[in-house]
């Protein structure tokens, strides 16, 4: 093989390892895809999920208030209302705080993943 056709081998490789490594990208930053995917294989906890989130928003609305309410001619009413409780406010009070300390925790849990996955690694060679 002369020098030439080496170097043309190379390239080929080459193009198809560009190739290959662009379509592992495109395919690791498909979120829809993957998204999609893990609904099909895990519907039940994707279902369950749903249901907790939908409960953890809306809850159940059994504790009442008595308010007086106006009417017209001077008397008042007392009306039973369900108490609100502003669960969402503190949810994403707490959603804000996590992802407001997730850049400065990042480096601590990926040590610590890396510590962990090692030892494993370490045990299951042996």
């Amino acid at each position: 093989m002369s020098n030439k056709e080496a170097i043309l081998e190379e390239l080929r490789r080459s193009r198809l390892a560009i190739a290959r490594d662009t379509a592992a990208i495109a395919e690791e930053f498909n979120i829809l895809g993957k998204l999609k995917r893990s609904v099909t294989s895990r519907p039940f906890a994707w279902l369950g999920g749903a249901a907790a989130v939908g409960y953890i928003f809306a809850g159940p609305k059994t504790k009442t208030i008595t308010k007086t309410v106006p009417q017209k001619g001077g008397s008042s009413a007392l009306k039973n209302e369900p108490a609100v409780k502003d669960r969402r406010r503190w949810l994403m009070t707490a959603f804000n705080i996590c992802k407001l300390a997730l850049p400065f925790v990042r480096p601590a849990l990926s040590a610590y993943a890396a510590r962990r996955l090692g030892e494993f690694s370490e045990k299951i060679g042996r």
